[in-house]
């Protein structure tokens, strides 16, 4: 930000979840108020407001600042902006790393007088603040990622008590939870399948399954029982009601997640970045929109560099000298959604994509030491690609001229994993690569596995 000289008095304030403290400079470097604080009610902000207008009365001549930290300023920022006044919001690194050089302590007084004093000086790093369109598809996303965090620990609690009531289900059904939950919400132990009416649980088995299980799968299953070392014959209704409660748990919540990612898709839909987005190798649904999200509007970015700075993925390395004291680290830094999200396309796209799997053996070097120093790389490179997109609005396309720089080994490879010939109706993602005639040619990945991304 730069000296902005249409203002004389610069407002630093901190906040809290009950009070906010804050400190007024003039552009004449001189603290007009440096130890002044107000509660976070209606009354409080009025006392605050007729404290800085006492000093000046043209609201156009100051400028309010406050850190982007947690919620705490979100309803001060909204009633500033509402009531006419100018504020911005600033980096908490910013005013870290200026705190750090002036040698201070971390106090929500001095924090205040740092922003005031930022301000000044036209060094504050302004985060922009998203638009409603974003906002809410942000919210939608992180709710969705909350419950899937939530879902996983459910899910553990209900696969531990399988494996101390009745392990031997996990080899019979190591795939397809609704079976298995099914199955152990009935016969939650190796003596009850013993015990069970052969046509009950086949049939319990059909409806559990879509009819995919039946015969075969009871028999595999009370031979699975009458080999379990469990000696067990029944469970307390404590435990009992725990694990019913753990499968309502996990049903109500992958309920609600896929109502979650219905509401993301079609709320994404509305941007021409997530269509853009859906061409990159490796960028599923949840993960574009993720991605869209949190970058927001892409015009508030000058140059890609921005992009590897709000999700991170620029280098924490230290050096003096010969002496490097972290290398390979990344920072961490920025939102750690947009992080997660470049990092999964990353670690798809060195698999699959000709051009990063490639740059990814590159770096790699064959060092396996090495091995995520080399994914950071290239997540640090899709978010060059991903600005590209973005920015101009272009379809993501494997072009042969980049495919004919890479050794034959991997051109082989490439076309040997891509196919043309699919059906209509596949649920393999598509990807577009042009030939060394200029004609586009549409693909998806042999391996279905590999193909079928979040």
């Amino acid at each position: 930000m730069q000296k902005q000289d249409s203002y004389d008095y610069y407002v630093g304030i901190d906040c809290a979840q009950n009070k906010h403290d804050f400190a007024m400079k003039n552009n004449q470097d001189k603290f007009l108020i440096k130890k002044g604080h107000f509660s976070n009610t209606l009354q409080g902000y009025e006392k605050f407001l007729n404290t800085v207008l006492s000093k000046c009365l043209n609201k156009d001549k100051i400028l309010f600042g406050m850190e982007v930290t947690g919620i705490y300023g979100t309803n001060l920022y909204e009633r500033l902006k509402s009531d006419g006044y100018h504020v911005v919001m600033i980096s908490p690194d910013s005013v870290k790393n200026y705190r750090d050089y002036k040698r201070l302590n971390k106090t929500d007084k001095i924090d205040s007088a740092c922003i005031a004093e930022l301000l000044l000086n036209g060094d504050a790093q302004i985060v922009h603040v998203e638009k409603n369109g974003y906002t809410d598809l942000k919210a939608y996303i992180r709710r969705r990622n909350a419950l899937k965090v939530t879902c996983t620990q459910e899910t553990n609690r209900f696969l531990a008590k399988v494996c101390l009531y009745f392990p031997d289900l996990l080899k019979v059904f190591p795939s397809g939870r609704a079976t298995l939950k099914a199955i152990f919400s009935i016969y939650p132990t190796p003596y009850s399948i013993i015990e069970a009416d052969f046509d009950e649980l086949v049939s319990v088995l059909q409806k559990a399954s879509k009819n995919k299980f039946g015969v075969d799968k009871a028999n595999e299953l009370i031979h699975a029982a009458r080999n379990s070392i469990v000696v067990r014959k029944s469970i307390s209704d404590g435990e009992l009601y725990n694990i019913h409660s753990l499968i309502d748990s996990i049903d109500s919540l992958e309920s609600e997640i896929r109502n979650l990612e219905k509401i993301i898709d079609s709320k994404a839909e509305e941007f021409p970045a997530y269509h853009v987005l859906l061409t990159l190798t490796g960028c599923g649904k949840i993960t574009a929109a993720t991605i869209v999200a949190e970058i927001g509007d892409i015009s508030r970015f000058h140059k890609a560099s921005q992009i590897v700075s709000l999700a991170g993925l620029y280098g924490d390395n230290s050096k003096s000298g010969s002496s490097v004291n972290k290398r390979g680290k990344i920072s961490k830094k920025g939102s750690r959604y947009l992080r997660h999200a470049i990092y999964m396309v990353a670690e798809f796209a060195r698999r699959n994509n000709p051009i990063f799997k490639a740059y990814f053996t590159r770096k790699k070097n064959g060092d396996r030491t090495k091995h995520t120093l080399a994914v950071n790389a290239v997540a640090n490179k899709l978010c060059k690609v991903i600005y590209s997109l973005m920015k101009n609005q272009s379809t993501y396309i494997i072009q042969y001229r980049d495919l004919a720089k890479l050794s034959e080994s991997t051109q082989n490879e490439f076309f040997q994993n891509a196919e043309t010939d699919f059906s209509a109706k596949t649920r393999r993602k598509k990807y577009l690569y042009e030939d060394e005639y200029g004609e586009l040619h549409e693909f998806v990945f042999k391996s279905l596995k590999t193909a079928l991304i979040e």
